[in-house]
């Protein structure tokens, strides 16, 4: 755990150790000098309280000043986690020898409530800070100093001071709170996320991972890590899966509805289909798909749309991917299969959609013209040169507004160019900055609006 945490960082933290060291001594010999009880555990605070602030606002650079926060919705993420743990442990003992240096339970409390969120805010707002405004963090360092505080409470021999400092704390306190609450508000943008760091799947994860290789390549492959990103207010997310040495899968996540496999940046030239031999053309390239639809995914023989095409090197062709939609009204449904076959016969990518075959989509959807109409529009109130743009519909298709868990829409992908920055001799430097790259907007079929 301590080389995932610190990798590198090894001549920083001897550094911090020597600091800590001596300012815990000079906190030791402070008390000490005004013959504080129990003075011997302000040498072990001071130590830890440097090393805490050290470790997290100075070892290692993060977005400086971004005035960003994560809030992370996942509450138990964090204990799965080696950071998470990580940030447990650290402020353990500060709860611990908080209490056993001032014996006063109330101030040590406030402290380990306060000092996480101080520490949060200034990584997020100050431009020295290293380190991410994380609430995870937040939540795991608070969650170790009271584990350390009730250590304390049981290690203590003697009186303890229940009563002693309540209430200047409880004032001070709440002082802080107010302002912390404030600056949250004011001066720091909140980015909620269903978790906030990639972790490993779990059982019922990790399974339907292994379903999803398994109906794709039968027993052939092996599943190795499993690792989900999340994504934004429980959608979007995704899950890594590893094998043919690497990870070439992802799979939706959360449902589990698409997967996406390409072998290009592995080490295994692909997938061999059973029979397949060295495709020569489009109609090779086909068959070898179909030989492979029909193992695995048989249900898109009764697709109503089928094409194959060169993919590969600008669309040249270092292959040939063949598709399998459903369409109801030109629209394409949900449910979907392509299959990337590459020139030695092998599969090479795939993307697999097990959505619907069929939705009830509102009567009047807009036709391709009128859907390049309303991106013409928008692009009128950006830039006034809009005759020097090219806008073409390029597809009909249907998504989800929120991952697995919205309505499903039918919206048009419209593609914009700007034509000004065409190819040419005396626009290459613009290429290279990718600053004439055409984009597409998505546009709402039925409202019209544009979704992106």
């Amino acid at each position: 755990m301590f080389e995932a945490v610190f990798r590198d960082d090894f001549g920083f933290l001897g550094g911090l150790v020597v600091v800590a060291a001596v300012v815990g001594g000079a906190a030791w010999g402070i008390a000490r000098g005004r013959h504080v009880e129990h003075a011997v555990w302000w040498l072990p605070l001071g130590f830890c309280l440097t090393g805490v602030l050290g470790v997290t606002l100075a070892m290692r650079a993060g977005e400086h000043g971004s005035a960003v926060c994560v809030i992370n919705h996942q509450f138990t993420e964090p204990l799965y986690t080696t950071q998470g743990q990580w940030n447990l442990a650290m402020f353990v003992p500060v709860g611990l020898f908080g209490v056993l240096a001032l014996r006063r339970p109330a101030p040590v409390l406030a402290g380990v409530l306060a000092l996480p969120c101080v520490i949060e805010l200034t990584q997020a707002l100050a431009p020295f800070a290293g380190g991410v405004c994380d609430s995870a963090d937040a939540e795991m360092n608070v969650s170790g100093g009271l584990l350390g505080l009730a250590v304390g409470l049981l290690a203590v021999r003697g009186p303890v001071a229940w009563r002693a400092w309540a209430r200047p704390t409880l004032v001070l306190g709440a002082v802080l709170g107010l302002i912390g609450a404030a600056v949250l508000q004011s001066a720091v943008t909140l980015d909620h996320v269903d978790g906030s760091t990639v972790r490993d799947a779990r059982g019922e994860e990790r399974r339907a991972a292994e379903r999803a290789v398994r109906q794709a390549f039968g027993t052939r492959y092996r599943v190795g890590d499993v690792r989900i990103s999340p994504g934004i207010d429980g959608y979007n997310g995704t899950m890594s899966v590893q094998f043919a040495g690497g990870f070439p899968a992802e799979l939706m996540w959360p449902g589990g509805r698409r997967l996406t496999v390409d072998f290009q940046n592995t080490d295994r030239a692909g997938f061999a289909v059973p029979g397949a031999t060295r495709p020569h053309g489009a109609r090779d390239a086909y068959r070898i798909a179909r030989t492979y639809m029909r193992a695995h995914y048989p249900w898109a023989g009764s697709a109503s749309w089928r094409a194959t095409r060169p993919v590969g090197k600008d669309e040249g062709g270092d292959g040939w991917v063949t598709s399998w939609r459903f369409k109801e009204r030109g629209v394409a449904m949900p449910r979907s299969l392509d299959v990337r076959v590459d020139r030695a016969g092998r599969l090479s990518g795939l993307t697999v959609d097990l959505g619907p075959r069929h939705l009830d989509l509102p009567a009047g959807l807009l036709s391709a013209r009128q859907a390049e109409r309303n991106v013409e529009k928008r692009e009128r109130k950006n830039r006034a040169d809009t005759d020097k743009l090219r806008v073409r519909a390029l597809d009909l298709t249907t998504e989800r507004a929120k991952g697995n868990r919205g309505p499903w829409r039918a919206v048009w992908s419209v593609q914009v160019t700007d034509l000004e920055c065409e190819p040419g001799a005396d626009q290459e430097d613009a290429w290279a900055a990718n600053s004439c790259d055409p984009y597409v907007a998505v546009v709402d079929a039925a409202t019209g609006r544009l979704v992106t």
